[in-house]
């Protein structure tokens, strides 16, 4: 007599599983709410790097864009620093500096945002890698001493040398091709065409080139003078003492501190309190701030 199996039910396995997906599926969505809801109330750390430098102007072509896409935009971040300064959510600025010049009338006037930034009592930190690797490295270091606190990378060096101006000269080089530049000069301070009609420096022209460089070391002996607060004629005799090692940087005082990018991070963090973020300073301008909760109005049945 042949056996036939006994049929046996069995759980709806397929509806467990949905169950199962939908579950899942809530928890992530209900997370991923929870984190955007944390974002837009938690403390913000901003962050800027500036190796790449800083671009005055939008890209003008497709070429111009690629070639300038990791580099910030000056009145973004200008912008970005004055609105983060009145932002009780931003807690802390952190740049990275060196690397590709910047021009001192742009350098000038992102120092000025930052020492306003700085003002409104937030913690600014400067770091870099080296301040010039044995090449001069004033106007980064110069741009550094408007934050509060400057870290250099135990490897790197400071090269604070003073200021030096260079000029070159292509009348010679115009001789040899046989062309002449004529040129009309009212006054012989007006030294721009000079390049083109002389072989060196004129004697005005030498003298506003040093009344200009003059100027600048100026500037940045009064800027290591104020942060290290000192006499202006001490900051000199430290800037010709230059270029420093790092840890004769530290000795000196002219950095805080040395450490790499995981040690300048995990400080600035615990300076922005427990749960800060880190947000690009390029996208903390398009970031809405936490809009305010309208009171309900009353029903007319409660009137």
């Amino acid at each position: 007599t042949p056996v036939h199996p006994v049929a046996r039910s069995r759980p709806n396995t397929d509806a467990a599983a949905g169950s199962r997906v939908e579950h899942m599926a809530e928890s992530m969505l209900q997370d991923k709410i929870t984190r955007m809801l944390e974002r837009r109330t938690a403390p913000l750390i901003l962050e800027l790097d500036l190796t790449e430098g800083l671009a005055e102007q939008p890209p003008a072509d497709p070429v111009s864009a690629f070639l300038t896409m990791r580099r910030p935009r000056l009145a973004d971040v200008l912008d970005g620093l004055r609105r983060a300064r009145a932002d009780d959510r931003v807690k802390a600025l952190v740049v990275k500096v060196g690397g590709r010049p910047i021009g001192l009338a742009r350098l000038q006037e992102l120092r000025a945002a930052i020492t306003d930034f700085a003002a409104s009592g937030k913690t600014t930190v400067a770091w870099a890698e080296t301040f010039g690797e044995m090449s001069h490295g004033n106007l980064p270091y110069y741009l550094a001493t408007a934050f509060g606190k400057i870290y250099l990378q135990p490897s790197g060096d400071l090269g604070l040398t003073g200021i030096s101006l260079r000029q070159l000269f292509f009348r010679g080089a115009l001789d040899k091709l046989g062309l002449d530049v004529q040129v009309v000069k009212r006054h012989e301070y007006k030294n721009a065409p000079d390049r083109l009609t002389e072989h060196g420096f004129t004697g005005p022209a030498r003298e506003a080139m040093a009344a200009l460089v003059t100027s600048l070391t100026g500037q940045l002996a009064q800027a290591v003078a104020q942060r290290l607060q000192i006499g202006t004629e001490q900051a000199r005799a430290l800037i010709d003492r230059g270029p420093f090692m790092a840890s004769e940087a530290l000795d000196a005082g002219l950095v805080d501190a040395l450490g790499y990018r995981d040690e300048v991070y995990t400080d600035v963090r615990q300076g922005g309190g427990p749960g800060a973020f880190l947000l690009y300073l390029g996208r903390y301008p398009r970031m809405p701030a936490p809009a305010a909760v309208a009171p309900k109005p009353p029903h007319p049945a409660d009137n």
